[in-house]
């Protein structure tokens, strides 16, 4: 029979753990005193960087560490990286998380293409960029003419895939590229001729009316319709109504966690989950939303953040969010599809990089932004915005790799030799 000072100390043994596990510690100052506290974790990728509270240095990342209750300031720093900091507060008996993903101070830059090109376009999944290499190209090259797609992943020794020729053709600088929702057709429009590219079958090669154009533009645009409704379903009802009722979705975060839309009438997000969840996300949220404005919501914690006001939106971005009311046109009845309709039509049809040059990063916490000249990124509650790249790159084309690994610009880094310019990856990782 065990005896009861043995149980006793075991019982006492395991309070002891217990509340040391949730944060209570002894008050040095009172020793007789037990105060609740929290915890930080602390994260970081890459690893290894350091954590500064208050601008004092308490640990190294990936680690947790017990604090008292209260507002800090915490900072991630990391040399050759763009430190990250915010505003966390601290509950007792909570876990508290600060995660920072860093990115380079001066990231280096790698050509994917050479011979130069013509309409980079991505893919609705963001995992393929299709492009058209002009005649003039392929006079110092042993590239033809014609149209390519080149897949974003990486192989052995992280190199690049080479490009995948699809058509050859003689192709005007005037020339227009979409995908459709499922990646596995392209039209190509040009001289007042629309081509469908079946990249199953190369050898499936189909002209289209302008009649059949508009068709196949139409039922693309339903079934991204549909598809958004799918992934809006996932959300709590009462946010689906203001969404569908006050909102233009402008796309869904990679996971599917968060929605990035602009407000088309003033109304106020319902509060989905009550009481608020503890330990969640302590950037102030704005749940009354106001039209122009652009805002993320956060399905997972319940949080609606604003990302960009109206008077931003048309002073950062290249062109004003289309509204669903008065910009955003149908499809085009006739047969040859413009370069700006089609810019349009991709942003309709859910692509990745929408043409008011905002795109989603892969972590589904960052956001990018081409605009003024540069490349930003911020997090989706408008926390860490800062530059990524500054240098030459043509504004209407930008694609994160699927790992986050990298950019994909648009640039021509010696026009004395060419006029074209050519695919580069901003290496961040």
């Amino acid at each position: 029979m065990i005896p009861l000072l043995t149980v006793s100390l075991i019982l006492s043994a395991s309070a002891i753990l217990i509340g040391y596990g949730r944060g209570y510690r002894i008050n040095v100052n009172k020793p007789t005193q037990i105060n609740a506290t929290g915890i930080i974790s602390a994260t970081s990728d890459p690893v290894g960087a350091q954590v500064l509270v208050d601008t004092k240095l308490k640990t190294a990342t990936n680690n947790s560490f017990a604090i008292s209750p209260d507002w800090y300031t915490v900072r991630i720093i990391k040399e050759g990286y763009i430190g990250w900091e915010k505003k966390v507060r601290v509950q007792g008996e909570v876990v508290t998380r600060a995660d920072a993903y860093l990115f380079p101070t001066n990231p280096s830059l790698s050509p994917i293409t050479t011979s130069g090109l013509l309409v980079p376009t991505l893919s609705p999944d963001g995992g393929k960029i299709a492009f058209v290499v002009p005649a003039d190209a392929t006079r110092d090259g042993n590239k033809k003419p014609g149209l390519y797609t080149l897949e974003l992943s990486d192989r052995p020794l992280g190199r690049n895939r080479d490009p995948k020729f699809i058509a050859e053709g003689n192709f005007t600088p005037n020339v227009t590229l979409l995908w459709n929702p499922n990646d596995t057709e392209i039209i190509l429009s040009d001289r007042s001729i629309a081509t469908s590219y079946d990249l199953a079958d190369t050898t499936r090669i189909v002209a289209l009316s302008p009649l059949t154009l508009a068709t196949r533009l139409a039922d693309w645009k339903k079934e991204t319709d549909l598809r958004n409704l799918q992934k809006l379903a996932a959300f709590k009802a009462s946010f689906i109504d203001v969404a569908t009722s006050s909102t233009s979705i402008i796309s869904f975060s990679p996971d599917e966690s968060k929605l990035l839309y602009e407000a088309t009438a003033a109304a106020t997000i319902p509060q989905v989950i009550v009481p608020p969840m503890i330990g969640t996300n302590p950037t102030e949220e704005t749940r009354t939303i106001t039209p122009g404005n652009l805002y993320v919501y956060d399905s997972k914690e319940d949080k609606n953040y604003l990302l960009l006001s109206d008077k931003e939106v048309k002073s950062l971005l290249p062109t004003p969010t289309p509204s669903p009311k008065s910009s955003r046109p149908g499809p085009p009845s006739i047969g040859l599809l413009s370069r700006e309709a089609g810019s349009r039509f991709a942003g309709d049809i859910g692509y990745s990089i929408a043409p008011n040059g905002l795109a989603w990063f892969p972590t589904s916490r960052h956001l990018l932004l081409t605009g003024n000249g540069k490349i930003d990124v911020m997090e989706y509650d408008r926390t860490n915005w800062t530059t990524l790249y500054s240098g030459p790159f043509d504004g209407s084309f930008l694609a994160p790799w699927p790992s986050g690994s990298r950019l994909v610009i648009l640039t021509n880094l010696n026009p004395g030799a060419s006029t074209l310019p050519n695919l580069y990856t901003v290496n961040l990782r």
